[in-house]
């Protein structure tokens, strides 16, 4: 059964600064990929951000977190890898 996603208020703004092609891109990954494998389509974030996952999608990451129990993956932020977790 794949999960079902919810963005953060932000992402719209993060989607803004990412051309249309890769915007495209990440999303059909997070819908595709993400939604029916969170845990092997992702890696957990350690330290400060421990709890969270982090995606993949070259050169941006997604950050996002996963309930099981609701069987929801809520995505916290989009970005390019150097300034996402600033």
């Amino acid at each position: 059964m794949a999960f079902d996603i919810l963005f953060n208020d932000s992402i719209e703004k993060d989607l803004k600064h990412i051309d249309v092609a890769q915007r495209k891109r990440i999303l059909d990954v997070i819908e595709v990929d993400l939604a029916k494998a969170p845990r092997e389509s992702g890696s957990p974030l350690k330290g400060k951000y421990k709890g969270l996952w982090k995606l993949y999608v070259v050169p941006y990451r997604v950050i996002y977190s996963i309930d099981d129990k609701t069987k929801k993956i809520r995505v916290e932020k989009i970005g390019h890898r150097k300034d996402v977790y600033r």
